[in-house]
């Protein structure tokens, strides 16, 4: 593996606790996870208002973005494989398919989602290149901005 083309830096994010999103669909939240340090749920994934990916404390406040990578991030590599055009519900939808390149982490699963420059991936499979452990290429894939994690804190209370 050459390490010297790892030069983004990306979030992994797992499936927290389950809230209930702007339609009132059950949905799993997500927060950050750096596979070398314990899990906190005081950080969560959210949406502005454009639809941009955030990270935002429990407390309501902003989480930087200079804050989540140095607190959460990986080095990797991202680069786009295919794209495509799809009919969902009468509105047409782009959906580009990603190929991310990291070292080995162990724990790192499909149902995780990638955070990168405020754009949200959801993994479509992992793999151990060569079952060596060094080495994982991830594919993943971006859909439009407006998906089921459009949360905020407190809506899963009842």
């Amino acid at each position: 593996m050459d390490f010297s083309k790892l030069r983004h830096r990306v979030i992994f994010l797992h499936p927290g606790d389950l809230r209930k999103n702007s339609m009132g669909e059950t949905v799993p939240g997500y927060i950050p996870f750096k596979p070398s340090m314990p899990s906190s749920n005081d950080v969560y994934l959210t949406h502005d208002t454009d639809g941009s990916a955030v990270l935002k404390r429990r407390d309501g406040k902003a989480y930087s973005s200079l804050d989540a990578l140095h607190d959460y991030s990986v080095a990797a590599f991202v680069s786009p494989m295919s794209g495509r055009e799809y009919e969902e519900s009468q509105k047409l939808r782009a959906e580009t398919t990603y190929k991310i390149v990291t070292r080995f982490f162990p724990g790192i699963t499909p149902q995780m989602r990638i955070l990168y420059d405020s754009r949200e991936f959801e993994i479509v499979s992992v793999l151990d290149m060569n079952e060596q452990h060094t080495e994982l290429q991830i594919v993943a894939a971006e859909k439009g901005r407006k998906t089921a994690q459009n949360t905020e804190v407190g809506d899963g209370d009842g």
